[in-house]
């Protein structure tokens, strides 16, 4: 007997269409919360942000003050959690993770200086959060927040690894940073790996794994930034965590979004790669038997 699992994308604030009507499970790459009025400034931030290095919660802070702020981000909370009572509604497990709009972070202690060093440093130890957002989850049975956690359901694994938005390796940018300067950040990135890899190693070693990751692996057709106002444009913006896992582990499949520009499949090794797609109006269906993928099936609705 095969499994289905339906895949919705990123959603932003965003009830999605649920065209297909036959699955036993949902996963869902996180992005649930709103980014309505916040948004729009993103554009304004990679502007200053390619002069002069800055976390875009501090330039938000800047541009709109602390009380506008916090009114955004818990009218964005509030948003994300009817979209995860609407999928808990179904009455089938839900697996996500959170993205890097449901303000999940886990809390740095990292210097907050505005540079390439402590922003990457900043990162390493936020992406670390254990959980998706309580506000988000709470009393809602039908949903497996599966941030560093593996789920055994019998015929299946799945375990997730969220928050990310962009290439976490320090190597990316390696010349950028003093020989001490790296050395620290690669203790950082190895101890994020190693996390992931322990929880991973309590799997059934008899059925396949889902890896669920909120970014798509990096060096994919997934994964290639269009912005042609970024200093990143055609570059690959992916998650290096995510391809390092399926290098070394080869899971059945990585199911992940953050790049909206893209929707489809790739291939790492034995791995099915699938970018989820953004919007309400994208569904994928995957269906597994056994060891091997049955169907994939991508749709796009009308907008």
């Amino acid at each position: 007997m095969s499994l289905k699992f339906l895949i919705i994308g990123d959603l932003h604030g965003q009830k999605p269409k649920i065209y297909f009507k036959d699955f036993d499970y949902i996963i869902a790459p996180g992005d649930f919360c709103s980014d309505k009025g916040l948004r729009p400034l993103t554009k304004k931030w990679m502007q200053v942000s390619n002069k002069k290095k800055m976390h875009f919660s501090s330039f938000l802070l800047k541009t709109i003050g602390k009380k506008k702020y916090e009114k955004l981000n818990t009218e964005s909370l509030k948003v994300g959690r009817k979209i995860l009572e609407y999928l808990n509604s179904f009455d089938k497990p839900v697996f996500i993770v959170p993205g890097n709009w449901d303000q999940s972070y886990r809390e740095s202690k990292a210097d907050k200086e505005e540079n390439d060093f402590y922003a990457r440093k900043y990162f390493l130890e936020a992406v670390m959060g254990n959980q998706t957002n309580q506000y988000l989850t709470k009393n809602l049975q039908n949903i497996y927040d599966c941030q560093y956690k593996l789920f055994k359901f019998g015929k299946f694994n799945i375990i997730g690894y969220g928050l990310s938005s962009n290439a976490e390796n320090p190597k990316m940018k390696e010349d950028v940073y003093t020989k001490k300067q790296f050395i620290l950040l690669t203790k950082k990135y190895k101890k994020l790996l190693s996390k992931l890899n322990m929880t991973y190693k309590n799997r059934n070693r008899n059925v396949p794994t889902i890896f669920l990751s909120h970014n798509v692996p990096n060096g994919t057709k997934l994964d290639i930034l269009i912005n042609k106002e970024s200093e990143h444009h055609k570059k690959h913006f992916g998650s290096t965590v995510a391809l390092d896992f399926c290098k070394k582990y080869q899971p059945l499949v990585c199911i992940g979004g953050h790049m909206h520009e893209h929707f489809g499949k790739d291939k790492i090794g034995k791995t099915t790669v699938i970018n989820a797609g953004f919007g309400s109006y994208v569904n994928t269906l995957l269906e597994i038997e056994g060891n091997k993928i049955k169907k994939l099936r991508f749709y796009r609705g009308k907008h």
